[in-house]
């Protein structure tokens, strides 16, 4: 099956949910996820939208929920949609933000242990398989539009990347 296929069984909006990188120079803050979705994986700090909030609210809620920091003045630099036809609950898209100012120190919680990497020299092999393909770009300075199918394990079936 390809992301094409698929989409055309799909009838209600994707779930949307916000990714958000701290960024210091040649540094990008990631965090290892410690319980649920993506456990066990170096990501970006975010997820899911409350009631009747915004999605840029839900960045910085979740920011601040999940490494103790306010990011100010974030940048919105990517549209990525997830589809997961095993499992089609997990269908989602996600808008990724970065920020490179932020009030406070990032600090661990029960849900995730932030670290700084350098921007070169991120650990893909412990990230989303995704994450390759479209991470490097946005923080290069690129903004993107991507799609993602994935199969079960979390293989990568099929991808789309575009920089617009």
């Amino acid at each position: 099956m390809d992301i094409i296929g698929y989409k055309k069984t799909i009838h209600q909006p994707l779930r949307q949910a916000t990714l958000l990188f701290l960024v210091k120079g040649k540094k990008v803050l990631l965090a290892m996820k410690k319980r649920g979705f993506g456990k066990d994986r170096w990501n970006g700090v975010g997820g899911k939208l409350n009631p009747n909030e915004k999605i840029e609210e839900a960045a910085v809620r979740e920011t601040q929920e999940e490494i103790g920091v306010i990011p100010l003045d974030i940048e919105k630099r990517a549209v990525l949609n997830f589809y997961f036809p095993h499992n089609p609950v997990w269908n989602q898209q996600v808008i990724i933000y970065l920020a490179k100012n932020w009030i406070g120190k990032p600090m661990e919680s029960e849900e995730m242990k932030p670290r700084w990497f350098n921007k070169n020299d991120l650990p893909f092999e412990l990230m989303w398989p995704d994450d390759k393909h479209w991470l490097p770009k946005v923080l290069e300075g690129s903004n993107i539009n991507a799609e993602f199918l994935f199969g079960e394990n979390d293989t990568l079936l099929n991808f789309n990347v575009a920089e617009i």
